[in-house]
């Protein structure tokens, strides 16, 4: 029996729904994986072209807790109780958090310094972004996508996180020029950043770990968490950018500057992921140990950047111009690392099977 026209209506109408179905589910993967990027992108993009719900934005008292609020959040999504299994690792952990603090750091500014850029204020601003810590979220997520040690990651970030706190304004003090007549109030510094940074983070992981009720409240709204905490991260930018462009800081700014503030970083960034891993092979760390402290260790911190250029003094320059390194190094961080975890996944893979059975552990303790 054929069928009739409705039922080949209705088939055809399901073989063209299928594709549209497939592209809307892989729309929607990628706004969530990559939503804080797209958000920075749209912000940047408002800021310079429409600056007026910025500008108002920023008049809003609520915006002035949103550093605390983003700190807050990544306390309670902070998972620690995997990270206790790497403290025994203690050369893996006296080098990734000597490496993060203050190698990376060093190097970073010393390369900055030996560059300048056209634009005074993005070599002042890449200076301020490469002292910062490791990013409190990428580093995990990167150690688990090459197939590296996801506790040790943990433990470098939680460490890392806290002490950078301390150590941001003593380094930027000491590596920084500000300018003739600038002070930074390396003090007044610690204390907002413990304010604004350390407690909520601190009371963040006590809420989360109050009860078991809390931790499965936590995990259970970890998707909401992940977006608030994003779009506070993306208000700051995004309120700044749109101060500078209406007056017009941005005019004076072309695409060649950007290209150098592209190749410069880059090359930073390459350096410190070639120095974490040639560090980690000359202590002999395992391939999985290695991999977390590269990832962890090679990235800086965007929203705790953002945070410590919002304290500087007046005088250092225009903070709108001073966020754009910033957004741009971190932006540059996912999208050379999130290919390179994969590769080196696919790597070790590769050379596993093509290893006797009783030589994979060995392979992987190498």
């Amino acid at each position: 029996q054929r069928p009739g026209r409705s039922g080949l209506r209705m088939a055809s109408d399901a073989s063209a729904a299928g594709p549209v179905r497939s592209t809307l589910t892989l729309a929607r993967r990628l706004f969530d994986s990559q939503f804080l990027f797209i958000g920075l992108v749209t912000a940047l993009s408002m800021g310079l072209f429409f600056p007026a719900p910025g500008i108002w934005l920023g008049e809003q008292a609520i915006t002035k807790y949103a550093a605390a609020g983003i700190f807050l959040i990544s306390g309670i999504k902070l998972r620690t109780a995997e990270a206790r299994a790497a403290l025994k690792q203690r050369k893996a952990v006296v080098w990734g958090v000597a490496s993060t603090l203050f190698l990376t750091c060093f190097l970073g500014v010393f390369i900055n310094s030996r560059i300048p850029l056209p634009v005074p204020e993005f070599s002042l601003g890449l200076g301020v972004f490469l002292c910062m810590p490791c990013t409190i979220n990428c580093g995990g997520a990167l150690a688990v996508q090459s197939g590296g040690d996801f506790a040790m990651a943990l433990l470098l970030t939680v460490l890392c996180s806290t002490l950078g706190v301390f150590t941001v304004p003593l380094l930027m003090e000491r590596l920084l020029d500000f300018g003739v007549g600038v002070t930074l109030p390396v003090g007044e510094m610690i204390k907002k950043l413990f304010f604004m940074v350390l407690i909520p983070l601190a009371l963040g992981k006590a809420m989360a770990s109050s009860s078991q009720a809390a931790q499965a409240t936590a995990t259970k709204f970890d998707k909401p968490l992940t977006y608030l905490s994003s779009s506070l991260i993306i208000l700051v930018p995004w309120i700044e950018v749109s101060r500078s462009a209406a007056r017009g800081v941005f005019d004076a700014v072309s695409m060649g500057d950007m290209g150098a503030l592209t190749a410069l970083y880059g090359f930073i960034h390459i350096t410190f992921f070639a120095a974490n891993w040639a560090g980690s092979k000359v202590l002999g760390l395992s391939s999985e140990t290695s991999k977390a402290v590269v990832f962890v260790a090679s990235g800086k911190a965007l929203p705790l950047a953002l945070t410590v250029m919002s304290l500087l003094p007046a005088g250092v320059g225009d903070k709108g111009l001073l966020a754009v390194p910033a957004i741009w190094g971190w932006s540059m961080q996912i999208l050379m690392d999130s290919p390179t975890a994969a590769a080196w996944r696919r790597r070790t893979h590769s050379i596993l099977a093509g290893l006797p059975r009783d030589q994979d552990l060995d392979g992987q303790r190498g």
